[in-house]
């Protein structure tokens, strides 16, 4: 019972265990690659953001080639104006300075005068797909009263550096994430700086410190660069989602698995129900054999005939042991059967010739039945 009962529980609590350690991991696996995707979508969205800026940089740089101040003297009223009015149509700028040939003396700033900005040049890193783009160290700009990313362009002038533009990004603006959709967004991405390991996200919050890429496993984390730039956005993976996207479809299997071992268990009882019929007529075939050779043992030594003890002997086995047929039989002189007793089915026997020699037919197996239309053998 143990066995019929507890091999089927064993056998659906393995494959099940099998089964949700797969959906399990399969789970992992579904939450990792959907984290990717956001986090790339992010990432994306963080390169275009850049690359605008560069680009209204770039176009700022185009009008400052086309006017014939020279380097190193102030701007004339009229380029100025038109740098304002560029300004005033990005209204994103916070500060727009043009800058010498040593990227750090200021020309013209649209804040208040400095001789120079607090970023030195050698601190600026070239954007490997544009060397003319820069970027700078993110710090917290005292002038501005927020975290900020500073940007410079530079151009060239027969081999010559000439204007550098710089203007420094809100961090505030640069890891906005409402433009992203709201599926996207819940998610606790991380933007790391991979020049210095710093923590954005972390530094924009004024919680400056180094954020380490690989501070958990790495099959709970999510990475996705930011294409042509040295940022990565950073996606932790928490247990609980997991857990989450794993349990949706628990009920479903577990419905499915307890089903499963509910047939199971019926089958183990069928077997069981069976297998105790079959021993139940076993042992009652044994008691009636018992009580067959009981009551054969008292007959003979109660008959007074040997004919009348060999017909109740076969009436006993009739009785008793539930065969068809019962009967008693003794070879001639001639070696023929010849029945002493008989009981039971009687017509079985009719019209059949049994030999105990091995020479004939009928020692062999082979009965001879006679018909009316003559003999035959089977």
């Amino acid at each position: 019972m143990m066995v019929s009962y507890g091999l089927p529980v064993l056998v659906v609590a393995i494959c099940g265990t099998a089964v949700e350690f797969d959906e399990y991991q399969h789970a992992i696996s579904r939450i990792n690659e959907a984290a990717r995707r956001d986090s790339q979508a992010y990432a994306n969205l963080i390169m275009e953001r850049l690359d605008t800026r560069f680009t209204e940089l770039d176009m700022a740089l185009a009008a400052l080639r086309g006017a014939d101040d020279k380097l190193g003297t102030p701007l004339s009223p009229q380029v100025e104006l038109s740098l304002r009015h560029y300004l005033l149509s990005r209204p994103t700028y916070s500060t727009f300075s043009v800058l010498g040939a040593d990227g750090e003396s200021i020309q013209w700033s649209s804040s208040e005068q400095k001789k120079a900005l607090d970023e030195p040049l050698r601190d600026f890193l070239p954007v490997p797909k544009m060397p003319h783009h820069l970027l700078g160290p993110v710090h917290y700009s005292e002038s501005l009263g927020t975290v900020v990313l500073p940007m410079r362009v530079r151009e060239k002038d027969g081999g010559k550096a000439g204007y550098f533009l710089g203007s420094p990004y809100r961090l505030s603006r640069f890891l906005d994430e409402q433009e992203l959709p709201p599926d996207y967004r819940n998610w606790d991405f991380t933007v790391i700086d991979t020049r210095s390991g710093q923590s954005l996200t972390h530094l924009l919050h004024m919680q400056v410190q180094v954020h380490p890429l690989l501070s958990v496993k790495p099959e709970m984390v999510a990475l996705a660069p930011v294409p042509g730039y040295p940022f990565v956005v950073q996606t932790l993976v928490s247990s609980s989602r997991v857990w989450h996207a794993y349990s949706q479809q628990a009920p479903a299997r577990w419905s499915a698995e307890a089903l499963l071992l509910v047939l199971l268990l019926l089958v183990g009882e069928f077997l069981i129900r069976r297998r105790d019929r079959e021993q139940m007529a076993h042992l009652r075939r044994l008691t009636d054999f018992n009580m067959f050779m009981a009551q054969a043992s008292q007959c003979a030594s109660q008959a007074n005939d040997e004919a009348g003890l060999l017909q109740e002997i076969c009436d006993m086995a009739i009785r008793y042991t539930h065969f068809r047929i019962a009967l008693i039989a003794r070879p001639d002189e001639a070696q023929w059967f010849q029945m002493l007793a008989i009981s039971g089915a009687r017509a079985y026997l009719n019209n059949i010739a049994i030999s105990a020699r091995g020479d004939l037919p009928e020692g062999r197996g082979y009965y001879w039945s006679g018909l009316a239309h003559g003999a035959t053998y089977f």
